[in-house]
């Protein structure tokens, strides 16, 4: 699967600390993978928070912040 939680992941984690804004970082992955739907996006963000909450602070905050933003959007 191309666009597999741990692919999307990885690039949310490459990427997070390139945008500062939620609407770009989530931008710059769906350009990354094409074919991943809004849903898991959100997921793999969801889940990269949870891993980097005790180790890195502002990934955690932008990828939290993004993933609320866009869980209602289409």
């Amino acid at each position: 699967m191309p666009n597999g939680p741990g692919l999307i992941g990885a690039t949310l984690l490459r990427l997070v600390h390139h945008y500062g804004d939620a609407e770009e970082l989530f931008a710059a992955v769906r350009k990354e993978h094409p074919g991943a739907g809004k849903k898991d996006i959100v997921l793999a963000a969801l889940s990269v928070m949870i891993d980097q909450s005790q180790t890195d602070e502002v990934a955690s905050k932008r990828l939290h912040k993004m993933a609320m933003e866009r869980r209602g959007h289409s």
